[in-house]
């Protein structure tokens, strides 16, 4: 007697898989429309993530000016907003 499964009549195609998320995928290309969406935006990304980190990696800490000073014009120093005059001599001007 045999006792394996019958064959089917008709051929039962295997499932396509997404490349980018592992998914099974519904599209007939074999890849959801978002994640295509998300491969194609990839490289344009990492560009924009690579420009971030060497402008981030340029601006120097020493040029932000800290809340309540001023930037003296003459020697480009961090003065104290009550201050009249800087270290250098330069006497500030204040606005009301």
């Amino acid at each position: 007697m045999y006792c394996g499964k019958p064959q089917p009549i008709y051929q039962v195609r295997k499932p396509s898989y997404c490349r980018v998320c592992g998914k099974v995928s519904y599209s007939a290309s074999g890849i959801h429309p978002q994640c295509a969406q998300t491969e194609a935006d990839q490289k344009r990304v990492n560009r924009q993530k690579r420009t971030a980190k060497t402008t981030s990696a340029k601006l120097d800490k020493s040029l932000e000016l800290k809340p309540w000073h001023n930037r003296c014009p003459k020697c480009r120093t961090q003065v104290h907003i009550r201050k009249k005059t800087c270290t250098c001599g330069h006497v500030l001007k204040h606005t009301a």
